[in-house]
């Protein structure tokens, strides 16, 4: 160890480590009423070999190529309602994951369709995550400082989402092998085992295998050998050669095999779009900060509405923990100083890999150890000082503050989280029943299911998936027209054609419908999507986005192979159509 062992105790690293635990597992004990989230759906029809609506290329191994990028395969899938209209033909989101993909598979293969089993693997993978944490902060801050450090990463409650969404047990798998990689990369660098090097590039690429996450990790690495790791700056280079060239075969497994994203603004790849990537960072970036430093509520950045006060939060969050920073930084030793150079330079730096996906609770996930280090020294400082100066009362409120923010707060914003979840995977079986009701599922090969509107991009989107993955008949086609929030004005202009428009908004402008279709690809006036049975035209767009919508299907609307759906006052109903000319208005709401 560099330092000497904190004179307090109550916070030597043994008893704060299974406090860690201890608080860790209680927290995650709540993921037991989580149940399955929509996705989730996905990888659980293909695993249960239920016959697609149309070919998938996903396997047992492959479980998270969620758009492959291939146009032809892709319009098939349109056909049949997979994906909606306006989705760009050429999207590919399609992760590597063939680590997290197997594990998935062996949950399958114990648990069936038994959401609990699925939960409890994760938060055995949690644990190994907060024990890993305890390995590496003991090692580079074996203080205080750590100490505090690793309980409030143990209890972030931006991570409920992480370890309750079973599909985003990938970044929990990820960073696990990440932080013995870097572990081992300390070993090899700080004490000169060289045997702790292979092992060290061994676990990056294991890292690697369970997903995404390990690239943005990397930051931590880069950050040290940048700032703090011993030897010339030639030789810090030199440390970084066995990692690039992991990263080099990686990326060319990655493109040989078809992966990544494009044509979606949910997830980017900065390598496929760099400006656009740039561009979403400079906003994504401030406000991934003020979650990680203030505890904003990040997952309301979906709404427009609330994009400017969590960007302002964001940067205000930057200079005030900044300052306390600053003024909290002559409590530390130099060699503390050493290593919490490069842990919060890492944390930063991790933003911007998180930056690739849009901003959640969940892209918090590995800058938040960095973070727990800045927020850990503001605290331990201010009550070590306890100054009675105007500098020392000011600090001593923003502890408190920080205290209230990511201590008091965190069961409940755990409890809310995962609450939320729970409520989740009870409407998608509230909404399946629903759907139920106004289907004849004898009838139901022989139609075509058109839901006018969907409350949510969750329900457009998935709501046919978990009906195809519970194995139910499947129709002809699933079409979904609108995943648009607010009120929606639907008019027949013929036998077989209806008109849609918002009262207020465009469509094609919310994250979820531009899950399909980046903002950089906007539908322009006479655009047109020709599917077997229905025909999609914009009538009207501009800057904003799409106006209005035409749908001709194949057959006059009254056909009984069409069965119309739509939401309104918050329930599922049929669609009845007017007489011509005449507008309808309806919202979920």
């Amino acid at each position: 160890m560099e330092n000497s062992p904190p004179s307090n105790r109550w916070l030597s690293f043994p008893r704060v480590l299974w406090v860690s635990l201890g608080a860790a597992l209680a927290l995650c004990l709540l993921v037991a009423k989580a149940g399955f989230m929509p996705d989730d759906f996905v990888y659980l029809g293909i695993l249960g070999k239920v016959p697609p609506p149309a070919p998938l290329a996903n396997s047992a191994f492959d479980l998270y190529r969620i758009a492959a990028g291939d146009a032809v395969a892709q319009h098939a899938l349109v056909e049949k309602g997979v994906f909606p209209w306006w989705v760009v033909p050429d999207l590919k989101v399609a992760f590597w994951r063939p680590l997290s993909s197997a594990l998935l598979t062996l949950d399958y293969s114990l648990f069936g369709t038994q959401p609990l089993g699925y939960h409890a693997h994760t938060v055995l993978w949690y644990l190994g995550l907060v024990a890993l944490a305890g390995v590496l902060l003991w090692r580079v801050l074996p203080g205080a400082v750590g100490a505090i450090a690793l309980l409030l990463f143990a209890i972030d409650d931006s991570h409920a989402a992480t370890v309750g969404w079973l599909a985003n047990r990938s970044a929990v798998v990820s960073m696990f092998f990440s932080l013995v990689s870097l572990c081992l990369h300390l070993e090899w660098r700080e004490k000169g085992r060289t045997w702790a090097l292979p092992l060290s590039v061994l676990a990056l690429a294991v890292a690697l295998a369970g997903g995404e996450t390990a690239l943005i990790v990397l930051a931590y690495l880069l950050a040290y050998e940048l700032l703090a790791a011993p030897g010339r700056p030639a030789e810090r280079l030199r440390a970084l050669v066995p990692t690039a060239l992991v990263l080099i075969v990686y990326m060319g497994v990655h493109h040989r095999l078809n992966y990544g994203a494009s044509g979606s603004d949910m997830y980017m790849d900065p390598m496929d779009s760099p400006l656009a990537w740039v561009k979403e960072a400079l906003f994504r970036v401030p406000v991934n900060l003020g979650g990680l430093l203030l505890n904003a509520p990040v997952d309301f950045v979906g709404e427009a509405r609330f994009e400017l006060p969590l960007l302002i939060v964001g940067l205000v969050a930057l200079v005030l923990v900044g300052l306390m920073v600053r003024a909290s930084w002559s409590g530390l030793e130099e060699t503390e100083r050493r290593h919490v150079r490069w842990l919060l330079a890492g944390a930063f730096l991790a933003t911007w890999g998180a930056a690739s996906t849009f901003p959640s609770s969940r892209t918090l996930f590995v800058p938040s150890m960095g973070a727990a280090v800045a927020i850990a020294m503001v605290l331990h400082h201010a009550w070590r000082k306890r100054e009675r100066s105007w500098r020392g009362r000011t600090l001593a409120i923003g502890a408190g503050a920080l205290v209230l923010l990511h201590v008091v707060a965190a069961p409940y914003v755990w409890w809310s989280t995962l609450n939320l979840f729970s409520l989740i995977s009870a409407g998608n079986d509230r909404i399946q029943t629903r759907f139920q009701e106004n289907l004849d599922l004898k009838r139901l090969p022989e139609q075509r299911v058109v839901l006018i509107n969907a409350p949510n991009a969750m329900v457009g989107i998935y709501a046919s998936v978990q009906w195809w993955a519970t194995g139910k008949a499947l129709p002809r086609a699933w079409w979904t027209l609108s995943f648009a929030e607010g009120p929606h004005h639907v008019t027949r202009t013929g036998p077989s054609t209806l008109e849609l428009e918002l009262e207020r908004g465009r469509f094609l402008t919310t994250i979820g419908e531009r899950i399909h279709r980046s903002g950089r690809f906007p539908l322009a006036t006479g655009h047109e999507v020709a599917l077997e049975g229905m025909k999609v035209k914009v009538l009207e767009a501009d800057e904003q986005g799409v106006k209005k919508v035409s749908f001709t299907f194949d057959v006059p609307l009254e056909d009984p192979s069409l069965v119309l759906l739509h939401y309104n006052n918050r329930k599922l109903q049929r669609f009845v159509p007017s007489a011509l000319g005449t507008p309808v208005s309806f919202s979920f709401l």
